[in-house]
């Protein structure tokens, strides 16, 4: 049997004879003319495989650290947003409270700016080249599915959210800022007792000796004699950090490691049904004679400053518990606790006692029990204590 020429060339002075495209040299010519880039016959295989599996490994190695670079811009983010914000509101109320006292009206106010988010979210994908529809479409999985569903969820998370931000707002009318926010500050142990049970952190000793020197030190915060008469003021400001607690831990336990679209939609949302259903209670309160407010008197420009700062105090808030941990949260307000109080010393008169300083030390230490990183120090691992 002679097997037919197809093409002859000169060689050496031989004739070369090549054989007819059968399917086995076929694909090898396919795979030369490819560069031979298949796994499978291409020569460079083996380091083609080693490069990537070095690239994962370099974004394997890569991701704790923009995660911590993540974080560190959310915790002084969240720091420098509460301090100022905490500043606005109670500027606000102490610039005329014959005239302007109206906490609810100014939770109302606040949140409604928080409408903003979503359509902020869209033109940012617009300008990166992504099709408003399909942020949507990628974002609305946060609402549960379906509408009953969606309202749900907007509605529990809103009481919640206005529990926590009116017995704050409301307990800046009675006790000074400093007070208030080392009060609550209390709202990372309890993060951490509810995150025991619903998101399955481990149990850790220290940090339930943190929850007792958390509630010692509100105690002694409330023996202070510059504030015992301002029993409201304690209360409320203990109410805060118990709302604040539960809508932190339920938002992601809920909600899971949400994207910043679904968190930006999830805002807009909150924001829109405040818009309406706080209005009523707002109204309400100022009609009743219950809250002040005198249109005249309103000072603008100071609740503006109060509602942009609020807004960025908010997301940073949500965006860092969907994609971080509450607990980013609950450091970012670590930094700002003493900040707060500094500020009070020096510019708003209130004097260092000994009780509120004994406080405010343990609230601190029981902060840093809570987000102290046992895992990464050898002899805690040794105690059993990560």
């Amino acid at each position: 049997y002679r097997i037919p020429s197809v093409s002859t060339g000169r060689s050496m002075g031989r004739n070369i004879v090549t054989p007819p495209n059968t399917p086995v040299l076929a694909e090898a010519g396919a795979l030369l003319e490819n560069g031979m880039k298949s796994d499978k016959y291409s020569l460079r295989a083996g380091p083609r495989k080693e490069e990537q599996e070095k690239r994962e490994k370099e974004e394997e190695e890569g991701l704790p650290r923009r995660k911590l670079l993540l974080s560190l811009l959310v915790i002084f983010g969240v720091a420098i947003a509460w301090i100022s914000s905490t500043r606005f509101s109670k500027a606000a109320l102490v610039v005329d409270p014959h005239k302007f006292n109206a906490p609810y009206f100014m939770l109302w106010w606040n949140t409604n700016w928080m409408i903003t988010c979503f359509p902020v979210f869209l033109f940012y994908n617009i300008i990166r080249g992504v099709k408003a529809a399909q942020s949507f479409h990628d974002s609305v999985p946060v609402l549960g599915g379906s509408l009953h569903t969606g309202l749900f969820r907007v509605a529990l998370f809103l009481f919640l959210w206005s529990g926590a931000n009116y017995s704050y707002l409301k307990a800046l009318a009675y006790v000074s800022a400093s007070v208030a926010t080392s009060i609550q500050a209390c709202n990372v142990s309890l993060v951490w007792l509810m995150a025991l049970f619903l998101l399955g952190d481990r149990f850790v000793p220290p940090k339930l000796f943190a929850v007792f020197l958390a509630i010692g030190g509100v105690v002694l915060i409330s023996l202070d004699k510059e504030i015992r008469a301002s029993w409201v003021g304690i209360l409320l400001s203990t109410l805060s950090p118990i709302f604040a607690a539960v809508y932190k831990v339920m938002f992601k336990w809920i909600l899971g490691d949400a994207t910043l679209g679904q968190v930006s939609l999830f805002m807009s949302s909150l924001g829109l049904m405040s818009l309406f259903v706080n209005a009523v209670p707002a109204l309400f309160l100022i009609v009743f004679n219950v809250e002040t407010l005198e249109v005249s008197a309103v000072p603008w420009i100071v609740l503006v400053g109060a509602g942009l700062l609020g807004l960025l105090f908010n997301f940073l808030i949500n965006f860092g518990i969907a994609l971080l941990h509450p607990l980013v949260i609950s450091v970012g307000m670590l930094v700002g606790l003493p900040c707060n109080t500094v500020i009070d010393i020096l510019f708003s008169s209130v004097s260092p006692t000994p009780f509120f300083i004994s406080g405010s030390i343990c609230v601190f230490v029981s902060f840093i029990l809570v987000v102290f990183p046992y895992s990464l120090v050898p002899i805690c691992k040794r105690l059993r204590l990560a």
